[in-house]
């Protein structure tokens, strides 16, 4: 009987340490890029602003506001900003290529939304940058 209880305690055990890696994880991956932190959280306090403008009385002076366009907007502008930091402080250099491709990307859905559709051609150039700095990265 006593084997049959640690054969069904054993998954309980191998869980426990799968969620303690995933915990651990996570937890290195805050501590190590602040930045990411504080752009997701300037991300969902945007989204909260939109949307509670979007379903009050707020949007009804402004005859251009689309609640995605205007959410798309404001992400890009956030994440842009991020990339701008990352080329500022030498220790987030890490990841500014992604940044600056969804930065341009959302700014680019946002502003179509809200403009003109012409500017959906803006990620096409983002990702030739992205491709491009790549390339001449590695050559080096």
């Amino acid at each position: 009987m006593t084997e049959l209880h640690a054969a069904q305690a054993a998954p309980e055990k191998q869980i426990t340490d799968e969620n303690q890696w995933w915990e651990d994880a996570w937890e290195e991956w805050w501590r190590t890029d602040r930045l990411d932190a504080v752009g997701w959280a300037a991300l969902f306090l945007w989204a909260a602003l939109v949307v509670l403008a979007t379903y009050t009385s707020f949007r009804d002076d402004f005859d251009w506001w689309h609640g995605w366009g205007v959410f798309f907007v404001g992400a890009g502008v956030i994440v842009l900003s991020k990339t701008m930091v990352r080329f500022v402080m030498p220790e987030y250099r890490s990841k500014w290529g992604w940044d600056l491709f969804w930065g341009t990307a959302f700014l680019t859905f946002g502003l179509g939304e809200l403009a003109s559709p012409a500017w959906y051609a803006l990620p096409l150039v983002a990702i030739a940058v992205i491709i491009l700095k790549d390339v001449f990265a590695r050559s080096r």
